[in-house]
């Protein structure tokens, strides 16, 4: 008979600590994730691998400056205004008006001047406007803008509110 030899081996206290470190930690780890598994399958009446998407919605109504000239439509209008400013919910009302109550009503935009990325277009009440701008970067606004477009050029170049209210064909009721 050959003899065995009896091979033997020491464990320090801090490897047994350590192994018992890891099996209580795999416990843990398969318990979270069968708890996860569990919930997604009987207590939400969900999928494991089902994705939902939401699709971001795109307010047609608001406009940056730079896109003024580019909008699907052949002819609209575009009201520049501060929509911070305290009449700011009267020229929303203007154009909300004309579209509401007029027959084949063209489409309004809206360009708040107060917006970071339209800012430097805005001359103030006293400043230089530019009606005869053919690109974005000739464009100045004074409070209260309202511009026709017609195939990508200005038709019409209106600052004040009369004519405003004049062109959308906004009366006051008695």
């Amino acid at each position: 008979m050959k003899k065995q030899k009896k091979k033997v081996s020491y464990q320090t206290e801090e490897q047994k600590e350590m192994i018992h470190f890891l099996i209580v930690l795999g416990v843990i780890i398969v318990f979270v994730v069968g708890v996860y598994i569990f919930s997604k399958m009987f207590i939400l009446d969900k999928s494991l691998f089902e994705v939902n998407y939401t699709t971001g919605a795109i307010n047609s109504e608001r406009a940056v400056v730079g896109t003024i000239f580019n909008r699907p439509e052949k002819d609209y209008y575009v009201m520049v205004y501060d929509e911070s400013s305290n009449q700011a919910v009267y020229y929303s009302a203007l154009s909300s008006n004309y579209v509401k109550k007029q027959d084949g009503a063209l489409p309004v935009y809206h360009v708040d001047l107060n917006h970071k990325w339209n800012q430097s277009y805005y001359v103030g009440k006293d400043g230089q406007s530019n009606s005869k701008a053919t690109k974005v970067s000739e464009l100045k606004f004074k409070d209260l803008t309202l511009i026709k477009i017609s195939n990508g050029k200005i038709s019409k170049y209106l600052e004040d509110e009369e004519s405003i209210k004049k062109e959308l064909a906004v009366t006051k009721e008695k």
